[in-house]
């Protein structure tokens, strides 16, 4: 059963990454630096936190995985679509 989750949560991780690629592959395959830094940021912050509040089993641990998946994450899939969808459409497709 762990192998699964395991699977599972590797896939997760596969199909996130390549989303959060679409709109550099759209773009011509640039990223401004700006955009790269405040994007290794707010992942690697929040990856600490979780960690963080993981390692000391904080109360706010359930909180803090509940606003991920219900406001952060949904919130970025849906701009790095959007933001993908814009690019492709601009240029002629």
């Amino acid at each position: 059963m762990a192998v699964l989750f395991l699977v599972a949560g590797i896939a997760l991780l596969v199909i996130g990454a390549a989303v959060a690629c679409l709109p550099i592959f759209f773009t011509g395959q640039m990223m401004p630096r700006w955009e790269g830094a405040s994007s290794s940021a707010i992942i690697t912050g929040a990856y600490v936190g979780y960690l963080f509040l993981a390692a000391t089993q904080h109360d706010a641990l359930s909180a803090f995985s509940t606003a991920m998946w219900t406001v952060v994450i949904p919130l970025t899939v849906l701009t790095l679509l959007g933001a993908s969808i814009r690019e492709w459409w601009g240029e002629g497709h």
